[in-house]
């Protein structure tokens, strides 16, 4: 086992003896957000149709030339991978994604913007949280772009506008057709200064009562560092580690506080 994969193991285990459950909660927003949100995990009808084309991706043998603008090989180089492997090492297994919805359906969220889409399994998922949101989500790689675009056609009555092109890009081209960002799910790049620098981008475009998700927090150590400069960051006030994902609220009505919660 190399040394990095002992560091995530040994991480993961500090995050699970900290982690904090219900009955440690003593913020009322975050108790309630806990009861609404994380308590309770069921599929619904819809998501195991998502679940029944996530098995189908992940069946799927054909190779595809990937182009990939975070961490792996910055965009300029192409990698033939198949689409069982994007599915199964891209997409947010189906625990992650069902939060995701619930997220989306408790600040009843009507504008979402998803950076990385992969294969649309987590863009679908929270677009189920609010069918009448308008939701924007950005690709990188213009042959994944495709799969997820004959995933997003499986589902026809969510109308999820796909662009793609490097984020660097096309961030810009999502952002102005929004006025303000209920909902923002960074999950491409996994980099710290392109992680801090999205965000920046976004801050803008958010309010009060927007919740923005950082994936991969523990990927490594420069998402490790993105995740405490933005939990630090003066316009967060709560954040919510679940080591997978983070959570960031910029409401100055709540204190700052940062909470590590076991899920």
């Amino acid at each position: 086992m190399s040394m990095s994969n002992i560091n995530f193991i040994f991480r993961y285990l500090k995050y699970f003896l900290q982690g904090q459950n219900r009955h440690d909660l003593q913020s009322p927003f975050m108790f309630q957000f806990y009861e609404e949100v994380f308590r309770y995990d069921k599929a619904t009808p819809l998501q195991k149709q998502f679940e029944k084309l996530r098995k189908q991706l992940l069946k799927n043998p054909q190779i595809i030339k990937v182009r990939d603008f975070g961490a792996g090989f910055s965009g300029k180089i192409y990698k033939e991978l198949s689409v069982h492997y994007i599915t199964e090492h891209s997409s947010k297994p189906a625990k992650y994604a069902r939060l995701l919805s619930r997220i989306v359906k408790y600040f009843n969220a009507e504008s979402i913007l998803e950076i990385g889409t992969s294969v649309g399994i987590s863009a679908l998922y929270q677009q189920s949280g609010n069918p009448n949101a308008k939701m924007i989500t950005l690709e990188g790689c213009e042959n994944t772009a495709e799969i997820a675009k004959a995933s997003f056609n499986e589902f026809a009555e969510y109308n999820i506008e796909l662009i793609e092109g490097e984020f660097d890009d096309t961030l810009e081209k999502a952002l102005s057709k929004f006025t303000r960002l209920d909902y923002l799910f960074i999950d491409g790049n996994h980099k710290l200064e392109p992680t801090l620098k999205y965000f920046e981008q976004c801050l803008p475009y958010l309010h009060d009562k927007s919740v923005v998700i950082i994936d991969d927090i523990n990927w490594s150590e420069g998402m490790m560092e993105a995740w405490e400069k933005l939990k630090n960051h003066p316009r967060v006030t709560v954040s919510i580690d679940l080591f997978m994902m983070g959570i960031l609220f910029v409401n100055p009505d709540l204190s700052k506080e940062s909470f590590n919660v076991r899920y």
